[in-house]
Formats: structure tokens, sequence, C-alpha cells
């Protein structure tokens, strides 16, 4: 299979509710160097440009001084955020820029084997030190308003993306979730695994072409109709919930 973000990522809550928040309107989605590029591919298509660390900070300012009626939105995680975000940020304020910056915070540097960084509390010599706040940079910063949501409680995070876009001049959400690799090391418990129900399943196959998660595939069961039914592989999947959210018939809990 293609690359493609584990089961239980937060970084698909984040993009989907993003993505359900906008539908139907002009939009450009400025993608960074990290897990989240992976937001690129179908089915969640979220990732338009992507050139290097902070750079969807910076584009998405460029698109927004070209096409004021667009809505702009940068992603960035929090680890690349301390690296080379700050400064973007710093310049889309002054400079009057109207865009939305999601932080993906999912307190780790995933992508590159999960060194610590300015946000976690972790020196790379392992000491315990006082964490940097990502909500008080940007508020030193001039960004207003700032929503910190769990990109997994979906109803929440698409009316913080509403908010936010509805807002003048820069706002920023942080979806906050740890990383599923690190989850149960930072105290993250783990819910059920979840189960479809055959009966209920009609086979429209929703989870499956909006998600995009590994532990969704279709199974050689048969509905009534004739149709496959949905199947979850409980050896990946880790209870996130997005797929019991998807479905239109509640077949999965």
């Amino acid at each position: 299979r293609p690359p493609v973000l584990c089961a239980g990522c937060p970084h698909r809550g984040s993009f989907y509710a993003v993505k359900q928040a906008m539908k139907g309107k002009k939009t450009v989605y400025c993608g960074d160097i990290g897990c989240y590029t992976l937001g690129n591919a179908q089915p969640l298509d979220m990732t338009d440009t992507c050139l290097c660390m902070g750079a969807d900070i910076t584009m998405a300012q460029g698109f927004y001084h070209t096409e004021q009626d667009r809505y702009c939105f940068s992603f960035i995680g929090d680890s690349t955020f301390f690296a080379s975000g700050i400064t973007g940020v710093v310049n889309a304020v002054y400079n009057q820029s109207h865009q939305t910056i999601c932080i993906l915070d999912n307190s780790t540097t995933a992508m590159t084997g999960h060194q610590p960084h300015p946000g976690t509390g972790v020196t790379m010599m392992g000491e315990i030190v006082e964490k940097i706040s990502i909500p008080k940079i940007l508020e030193a910063i001039g960004v207003n308003p700032i929503i910190e949501v769990n990109p997994f409680d979906q109803e929440k995070a698409v009316e913080a993306v509403k908010n936010a876009t509805e807002a003048k001049g820069v706002s920023a959400i942080i979806f906050k979730s740890p990383c599923i690799s690190i989850a149960s090391k930072v105290g993250y418990k783990f819910p059920t695994a979840k189960k479809v129900e055959e009966t209920k399943c009609i086979g429209c196959q929703k989870c499956i072409k909006e998600l995009g998660c590994p532990a969704l595939s279709l199974s050689s069961t048969l509905n009534t109709k004739g149709k496959k039914i949905v199947e979850i592989d409980k050896t990946m999947c880790t209870g996130c919930g997005l797929c019991s959210g998807v479905c239109p018939t509640k077949a999965i809990n």
C-alpha cells in the first residue's frame, strides 16, 4: 500500500474536521514537512502545497495577499512550529494577513524518530524542564483567537474551525492529541477497538472513502442487499472513534 497516516493518528481527525467545516468554500491548504504531509493523499486530499519546514505559514500569507476571498490554512506540527514556524507567524501578524494556522500538536517529533522538542518538557539529554507554551507564544505575537481542541472530538473541532475562520487577522487552532506511537507513554488510555454490526452495515464504504484508515477494509461477507460490509482489523484499531461518527447507520461501535 502507499504511505498512509497510522490508524488512530490524530492528524486524520484534524484534517477531517477542517474539511467538513470548509465544505463548499474557496480554500487553500498549505502543508509542511512531517507525518501530516501524508494529508496530501486521497481520500483526505488536504495538502495543496509542501515546500520546506515553516513554509506552510508563509505560503498561506502569499495566497491571502493574492486572493483575499480565499480561506487560507496552514498545517504545521508542534516540533516544526518551534523549529521554523514562529518567524512566519510574526510576519503574518505584522503584515496583516488573514489566515488560520492549524498546529497539529502530537507531543513529539514523530516523523524522524520521536526526538524531544521545547514543547515536550524533556531535553535531548533527558533532563526534565519546563515546557515552552505554544499558546503563550501565539498570544505574545498577537494571534487571536487561539483555540485548543481534541481532533477526535469532531463536533467541537468543526466548530473551532468555523469560529477561527470567522475572526479577522491571524487565528490559530491547536489540535492537541498524542501521537499514537507514544500515547501509552504519556498516560493515554486506549478505548476498546471498534466493531462493525453486520446487520446495520449497508456497504456504503463511507468510512473507508472519507477517512482512509488502514484498520478499515472490505470483508468477504455480504449484507442482505449483496454488498460487501466493512470490517475492522482489531490488531490495528485504536478505538479513536472517527469512523463511528462518519457511519450513516451507526453500524460501528
